[in-house]
């Protein structure tokens, strides 16, 4: 039937292509050999979770074959690492094809199409290195995480005919008064020689599988332009929003040479006045900061399935805001996308080396922030870059740095993390980009005095002359700080509160998710070394900590639970309601929270099981903040139970 096919369609004069692209993982099975010891290991790997080498800093070689077939004869080859901490010198047949220097979280690849022999095995050497440096970002063993090294990331191979596709980066823009929306796609090959390109473009809405566009493109470009460019209209479009993330899918394809498959979102993420603005609604936003690579069982390499939980209980706190400490893959970013998010990403710049930066130092920051918005600029979750955490002195390093960013991607908020902000006031580095941050430790990093907060706050609000604060990160790390998890609770009450309290404070990221590991942990040895910082364990287990923060990070508050036609008692406390025992309703009153957060909630919906046990549904109105919300649920449980549910289907608050 197959044969009967092709002869019909030369017969009719059509063009058959070649299939446009191959990708072949090399997870699996590698030699490592480190120090003269050879190990068998599983990529994506770390050696430094493995017995006797927990804290190892040094060489290593991966070794593997690779499985190169005949029909990849004649076709561009590429092998592509999602990361190698923190050097990699990648040799094929023994042959250098390239190296990937002083960046350890990013993403590169390299053509290795002359270098294979289709006669014989082929031979993949990676050598890595995870020595401390002063050539690299984090800085000699000034950062606050592990120093995991290895092949952490997924590798494969790409097969594709000669117009390879370096990347397609899609820039949506939203009419927000009648929800119209457009995208361009700027298109980049690897071989930017060639000025003339034939395509097809297929947009999928992921929500309803409708496809919105599928069209063929001819494009052309000027000899010294990168990119190929092209711009859709849809129509109207379905906006992404942290309760209802809405994703479009789209796939380009070169017949017979190469193709690639991302997706993207139709939203407006800004600043305005003293807010943040997310599709032109003012907010103050809540969330919390994950440390990947906590998990002693793991480290660096942590399977798909850890990364989905590690997300999954970041949105059961009710997180909407986040910022990572290093530039992170793409399933955790896949997965923010998903289940709605706002992440910021940022440049491993931690503290050291503190003022500017050397000429070295500095381009390879240009190149690791380059390559970081490159593999990332699709993602509809991250709405800002970061370029340095806790540095002092570099105000002219960021300001070039920023604009280094900006030109490369000028849509999304570009901004510095300050720890001394509380001091520096309005002359801190953080005021010189986009959104002056501070991460508040007043009352264990920076002081005993919690209660200095609220005239901090008052100081930095009048510095600050109409310019908003986020809380970039704040705390307790015990037992540094003493009290346990008692203590963390009421320190993260008593600042959230003050920083509710505070109208300039646009949000907070509440340091951290898990107890972390770390190279300058204060307890524990090798692997297990640790600061414990987390609302839960390093395996995710949550501490009582984690119930806490998520209900002051739900946007409602529950303020009536009560029988639906009960009446109070006059001066009774004890049984405050006369109640029929017939009575089979509750009336219960949701109050939307307008400090921290504050945002209208719409599709949300409210589930319980009534007293036979089957479940119902209240399909909830739009509800503003600072509003009250009575709701009656008919027939319910004994227990007066219920559950309230954002429009993504995820839970928000439990009664």
């Amino acid at each position: 039937m197959k044969t009967r096919n092709v002869l019909l369609a030369m017969a009719m004069g059509l063009v058959l292509p070649m299939v446009a692209q191959q990708s072949v993982s090399l997870d699996g099975e590698w030699k490592l050999t480190i120090d003269g010891k050879s190990y068998q290991v599983t990529v994506p790997h770390t050696y430094n979770i493995m017995e006797g080498l927990e804290d190892y800093a040094g060489e290593a070689v991966y070794q593997r074959t690779l499985p190169i077939t005949r029909d990849m004869k004649g076709r561009t080859v590429r092998l592509h690492f999602d990361a190698v901490y923190h050097d990699a010198v990648v040799l094929v047949n023994g042959q250098k094809v390239g190296e990937h220097l002083n960046k350890g979280y990013t993403p590169f690849s390299f053509d290795i199409t002359k270098t294979l022999d289709f006669s014989k095995e082929n031979t993949l050497e990676v050598r890595c290195s995870n020595v401390y440096t002063d050539k690299a970002l984090p800085y000699k063993r000034h950062f606050d995480w592990c120093n995991d090294g290895g092949i952490y990331r997924s590798v494969r191979l790409h097969v594709s005919g000669p117009q390879s596709i370096r990347y397609v980066h899609v820039t949506p823009q939203v009419n927000l008064a009648d929800s119209t929306g457009k995208a361009r796609f700027d298109i980049r090959l690897w071989d930017e020689r060639i000025n003339s390109l034939k395509g097809q473009l297929t947009i999928t809405n992921r929500k309803t599988g409708e496809k919105v566009y599928d069209e063929a493109v001819a494009l052309s470009k000027k000899k010294a332009v990168s990119d190929f460019s092209t711009t859709v209209d849809l129509k109207k479009v379905l906006l992404w929003h942290f309760d209802s993330p809405n994703l479009y899918d789209f796939k380009f394809v070169i017949p017979g040479s190469d193709e690639m498959q991302d997706h993207f979102g139709f939203r407006e993420f800004k600043i305005e006045g003293k807010r943040f603005v997310l599709n032109g609604e003012p907010m103050r936003l809540p969330g919390i900061e994950t440390m990947q690579f906590s998990n002693p069982l793991y480290g660096a390499a942590e399977p798909a399935s850890y990364i989905d939980k590690t997300v999954r209980m970041m949105k059961h706190l009710n997180t909407v805001i986040t910022r990572f400490h290093w530039v992170q893959g793409d399933r955790m970013l896949d997965d923010m996308d998903e289940m709605g998010m706002l992440a910021q990403e940022e440049l491993s710049w931690w503290q050291q080396p503190a003022n500017e930066l050397t000429p070295e130092l500095r381009q390879m920051a240009k190149e690791a922030l380059a390559e970081m918005i490159e593999a990332h600029y699709n993602h509809p979750c991250i709405w800002g870059w970061g370029i340095s955490n806790e540095v002092r002195g570099n105000h002219e390093e960021i300001r070039q740095l920023g604009e280094y960013v900006r030109g490369i991607d000028p849509t999304r908020i570009v901004d510095v993390v300050a720890n001394h902000t509380n001091t520096l006031l309005d002359k801190d580095p953080s005021c010189v980009l986009d959104l002056p941050t501070w991460n508040d430790y007043l009352g264990s990093w920076h002081g005993p005095d919690q209660t200095l907060l609220p005239g901090t706050l008052a100081r930095l609000d009048s510095a600050l002359a109409g310019r908003p604060l986020l809380i970039s990160e704040a705390g307790l790390c015990e037992p540094a700080f003493t009290g346990g998890d008692a203590r963390r609770v009421e320190d993260m009450c008593y600042h959230i509160k003050e920083w509710q309290k505070a109208d300039f404070v646009c949000g907070y990221v509440y340091f951290c998710l898990q107890d972390y590991r770390t190279q300058m942990g204060e307890e524990g040895f090798g692997k297990w070394r640790i600061r414990r910082h987390g609302v839960t364990k390093t395996d995710l287990t949550p501490k009582a900590s984690y119930y806490v923060l998520r209900q002051l990070m739900n946007p409602i508050d529950i303020t009536e639970v009560k029988p639906a036609n009960a009446k109070k008692k006059d001066g009774s406390l004890a049984e405050q309601y006369n109640v029929d025992v017939t009575e089979t309703d509750a009336r219960i009153v949701l109050q939307v929270k307008n400090s921290i957060p504050s945002y209208t909630l719409r599709g949300y919906e409210l589930r319980y099981a009534n007293k036979e046990g089957n479940m119902q549904t209240i399909v909830l109105p739009d509800m503003q903040p600072d509003q009250s919300y009575p709701v009656i649920l008919k027939n319910v449980n004994a227990r007066y139970a219920f559950e309230v549910f954002r429009a993504d289907g995820t839970s928000v608050i439990e009664y």
